[in-house]
């Protein structure tokens, strides 16, 4: 009976091994939230790490966010493709994933993409990307700027899978306030025509109307002989409007000191 437990334990403690191990590999060796900076307070950083992890593991593609105080004499890029590549990040033998670092330093941002990550955020995408969540970021609302990027990437990540990537000509599209936007026009249509009317009528104050069209025709100023319509020619000139390109720019890659192929975009916040 001993040794029936004991083999049963055995086997019950090799399984467990075995599961960690492969979730592991899978998650990788890094938290998919790193401030260094701290930016964020220990509430605002569960809430974060959270979303990341939820979102990175139902779309099968790593979400991380890096927030640090220095570059340590590298480029925001240089840094943030290092910092994914010898962290242990990414799912799948392409290491899919999205990476966005923030850097205090310099006030820097860059979004490092890695394998499908590449395919899901291409360069016009990563710009729309930017300027959901930079409002925010220089706003110092870390937080809400985080949540944003998340949530932004998890569409992104969807549009890809179930449609095309979002890419220049197909890009989200805000929703129009109708209601709020037709009343700010009559508003200001409204206040323009007064202003003109007044203008108008301030200029008529020593102008009276006349009863008949004859009296405003000073008698023998005006004599007309011969009249007559003479069309001398016409040149007309035309030129082609260039056509705005709406076709798909794709995504830009570049390799990192590891080798490793990245896509992405920064700049300053």
């Amino acid at each position: 009976m001993k040794k029936q437990m004991c083999a049963f334990f055995l086997f019950f403690l090799v399984g467990l091994f075995s599961v960690i191990t492969v979730f592991a590999k899978e998650k990788g060796n890094s938290p998919r939230l790193v401030d260094m900076a701290g930016l964020l307070d220990e509430s605002e950083q569960a809430e974060v790490l959270n979303n990341l992890n939820e979102i990175s593991v139902r779309q099968k593609l790593d979400l991380v966010v890096v927030t640090t105080d220095s570059l340590d004499g590298k480029t925001a890029m240089e840094y943030a493709d290092d910092f994914y590549d010898y962290n242990g990040y990414g799912f799948g033998q392409d290491k899919d994933g999205v990476l966005l670092l923030v850097s205090m330093e310099e006030r820097d941002w860059w979004i490092s993409t890695t394998g499908y990550g590449i395919t899901a955020f291409t360069d016009a995408g990563i710009e729309y990307l930017s300027e959901q969540f930079l409002p925010d970021l220089s706003d110092g609302d870390y937080r809400k700027a985080f949540t944003k990027f998340a949530a932004c990437c998890d569409d992104f990540i969807t549009q890809a899978l179930t449609k095309q990537p979002y890419d220049r000509g197909n890009l989200p599209k805000a929703p129009f306030r109708f209601v709020f936007w037709l009343c700010v026009s009559l508003s200001i249509g409204f206040v323009f025509a007064i202003m003109m009317t007044a203008v108008m009528k301030g200029k008529l104050k020593s102008v009276h109307s006349k009863s008949a069209a004859s009296d405003y025709v000073k008698q023998g100023s005006m004599r007309v002989t011969d009249s007559r319509d003479l069309y001398l020619y016409s040149h007309v000139t035309r030129i082609q409007r260039p056509k705005s390109d709406s076709s798909a720019s794709g995504s830009s890659t570049h390799r990192s000191s590891s080798g490793t192929s990245h896509g992405g975009g920064g700049g300053k916040f």
